[in-house]
């Protein structure tokens, strides 16, 4: 299996904005390949990206398990899905696949300037200026903008549901990060990256913003609602996380041994 992580970033519209997040990508192209999932085939290549076009508008969480399932086919140990309207801190992927992370390690994603508290930053600065710092928290979920699954939490739980969260699939992050948990895998953020997010820009263009946030929104609410009960999205905007630091690897070593 390749110790490395396919990157997917799922593209419709603002070439710009993709072409502006590849370098912080392929800064570190020793750890991850890349790859360019057209849903609206326009995508228009500055460097020597994989392009993928179906030919078709697979939304959010159908092309990212095209993605997913591109890289576990290939033998990438990880696959991570990008939005295109994001910036990376220095190191990005370095934090994620630490080799100190927890072993029960399913989904992790970084720390960020979103909406959910469990994964929110206090940081404010640019994000080239983030310095990283050697913890993670366990959280029961994470947010989709940048999201790493592992090719065994992949194996046991599957994708992302594409049929019950609607067009947009809001909250379907949300549950693949509870099957994973359900599942035995554990669920991080981890501090040593920072994502930064413009947040719902393509989106937005194609069908208005407030008609993107209340159809996305309801949508999230009621597919919660059915799968996990109705007071499940309000028992997550109050989850407070659990921030463990980073083991060493001598230490995780010792441990191993006994």
């Amino acid at each position: 299996m390749i110790r490395k992580c396919l990157v997917t970033i799922p593209a419709y519209g603002r070439n710009e904005l993709t072409h502006a997040v590849l370098p912080d990508v392929l800064a570190e192209s020793d750890l991850v390949d890349l790859l360019i999932i057209d849903n609206g085939g326009h995508y228009e290549t500055v460097a020597d990206e994989w392009v993928e076009r179906p030919g078709r508008n697979l939304g959010w969480a159908g092309a990212s398990n095209l993605g997913f399932r591109m890289a576990f086919r290939r033998g990438y140990e990880f696959a991570l899905t990008l939005n295109n309207d994001t910036r990376l801190s220095p190191g990005f992927f370095a934090g994620l696949l630490d080799p100190r992370m927890p072993a029960d390690a399913g989904i992790i994603a970084p720390v960020y300037n979103g909406y959910w508290t469990v994964q929110a930053s206090s940081y404010a600065g640019p994000v080239g200026q983030y310095e990283p710092l050697d913890y993670v928290r366990r959280v029961p979920m994470v947010d989709g903008t940048a999201l790493m699954i592992s090719a065994p939490a992949w194996e046991a739980v599957g994708g992302l549901d594409e049929r019950s969260f609607g067009r947009f699939g809001w909250g379907a992050d949300i549950d693949l990060s509870m099957r994973a948990t359900a599942a035995g895998f554990g669920v991080y953020a981890s501090e040593r990256s920072y994502l930064d997010h413009a947040g719902m820009v393509s989106a937005t263009e194609s069908v208005g913003r407030q008609r993107y946030l209340f159809k996305a929104g309801v949508g999230m609410e009621l597919a919660l609602g059915r799968l996990y009960g109705w007071s499940a999205t309000r028992n997550l905007r109050k989850a407070r996380p659990e921030r463990i630091p980073l083991r060493t690897l001598d230490a995780a070593e010792d441990d191993s041994r006994h």
